[in-house]
């Protein structure tokens, strides 16, 4: 058998263990985690034609949300399509992580290793999110600047529109990734047509950015989008130090010390060799500034993964570089063990969890067909959304949570159905507040005092419906007040 006919069955039989591993991990979970909520939410609401900004409000820039909206469309509007789309997406991003040390000389053992390794890193707190789309096109980015020679007009043009399209998914990392990206061949390609490349690559960012202001145009949304995504940002107050990861002594702790440390060293390096160190120094950076405004766990592994895939690459060139022929041979067969069995452990693992899957109780509610849920949640969800249904006039709920109940019923209420900070539009709570003050004929449902609050609620509009409004009965754990 040939070479690449061996190369193709292998990537082949890696990409099929990571999609039983990414489907063994999301399946089973129970519906909670808000984020795959929210995200869900928004491509529901794009596969029913609402328009983001003007029919719903939303942060960031829409790509992702258009994206999974297109799949919703075609395959149904169930949270279940959203998985499976969030186990290609990691499939996408642990095998493109394995090509990348494979084009980096690392061993084929020690990449896919090393791949498994950061696939275990991140699996708890993976879920579908325009974070993991962007480190994706970072790697991408990476991968070809790796591959493709820096002169080729296409190349650089291809360059701008990959980190172009970035600025699709989440506008202010979007915009950090363009620049650098330009930054990069100014310092790698220091001759006379180095503006000219410069030039293709912002080139190539216009290309998705010109797309998205006709869109927003024909569409009539460049305001409410200029609202909720420039101006409205302004009243995100919501921050998490990055001290907050040091307070734990684990492995996020001592990465949070190391990747920095690690990125400065690439891009010292890099700027004095070029090449593999300035490409990983440049990109790992462009990526680590996802940290910013919200350092929590979450975000960390997300912003630190290319800077993880750069300390895997020095670690594994320095043990291939061992020339003690005994340990040498020592390492090479230990690996091939180590190898073996983590492949084979992962893979029965989530084989395991597929089979728990299949077997466990799962969702009756609309749009969340497949989904194991804790029995409480069912119950309450079915009692909040049954008060609903029985009044006569419209109910929205202010909470953090206000889509997990408002999903099965296909209602989007706008503002309220993603009721944070920094996701209101320019006037804020305030005009969250105003809005209260003109409406009538209304019910409002809020926690009560025992239930605590999402980090993020925006507790001055809370407090002016308890201060302010007429409590009027129960449902569930929620206060329902009259307007």
């Amino acid at each position: 058998m040939k070479q690449k006919t061996k190369d193709i069955i292998f990537n082949i039989c890696y990409i099929l263990v990571l999609l039983i591993a990414f489907l063994g991990m999301v399946l089973p979970r129970n519906l909670q985690n808000l984020d795959e909520i929210w995200n869900f939410n928004f491509a529901r609401n794009i596969a029913n034609g609402l328009l983001p900004y003007n029919d719903f409000n939303m942060l960031q820039t829409p790509l992702l949300a258009f994206i999974i909206g297109a799949f919703l469309k075609i395959f149904g509007t169930e949270l279940i399509v959203v998985r499976i789309i969030s186990a290609v997406l990691g499939v996408s991003i642990i095998y493109l992580t394995f090509k990348i040390l494979e084009k980096l000389n690392i061993n084929k053992k020690w990449s896919i290793f090393s791949s498994l390794l950061i696939f275990l890193y991140i699996k708890d707190n993976f879920y579908i999110d325009y974070n993991y789309v962007i480190l994706l096109i970072t790697l991408i980015l990476i991968y070809l600047e790796l591959n493709i020679h820096k002169s080729q007009i296409k190349y650089n043009i291809l360059i701008g529109v990959l980190a172009g399209t970035t600025i699709l998914l989440k506008q202010s990392i979007g915009i950090i990734i363009s620049a650098l990206t330009c930054f990069y061949i100014l310092i790698n390609h220091a001759n006379k047509n180095t503006l000219k490349l410069v030039g293709f690559r912002i080139l190539g960012v216009l290309i998705p950015v010109l797309i998205l202001i006709i869109y927003l145009v024909v569409t009539n949304s460049l305001w409410s989008f200029w609202d909720y995504c420039v101006l409205g940002i302004k009243t995100f107050s919501n921050n998490i130090s990055y001290s907050n990861l040091l307070k734990e002594f684990d492995i996020n702790a001592i990465l949070s010390i190391v990747a920095p440390i690690v990125i400065i060293n690439f891009f010292i390096t890099g700027i004095k060799q070029k090449g593999v160190h300035l490409v990983l120094g440049v990109y790992s950076l462009s990526q680590f500034i996802m940290v910013y405004p919200i350092a929590d766990k979450i975000h960390f592994q997300i912003a630190i993964l290319p800077a993880l895939m750069g300390i895997f690459y020095l670690v594994c060139k320095k043990i291939q570089e061992i020339k003690i022929k005994k340990l040498s041979i020592f390492i090479e067969h230990f690996m091939n063990v180590i190898t073996i069995s983590m492949v084979f452990m992962v893979a029965i693992f989530f084989i395991n969890e597929l089979y728990y899957y299949g077997s466990s109780e799962k969702s009756i509610l609309t749009n969340f067909a497949g989904i194991p849920i804790a029995e409480g949640l069912q119950d309450r969800i079915i009692e909040v959304d049954n008060f609903i249904l029985q009044q006569d006039k419209p109910v929205y709920i202010l909470d953090s949570e206000a889509a997990v109940y408002m999903i099965p019923l296909n209602i989007y209420n706008k503002d309220y159905d993603m009721f944070l900070k920094g996701n209101l539009g320019s006037a804020g709570e305030e005009g969250q507040i105003q809005k209260l003050e003109n409406m009538e004929n209304a019910y409002i449902l809020i926690k009560n005092e025992n239930i605590s609050l999402n980090w993020q609620t925006p507790k001055g509009v809370i407090n002016y419906i308890r201060n302010n409004l007429e409590k009027v009965g129960t449902v569930s754990f929620f206060d329902v007040y009259e307007l």
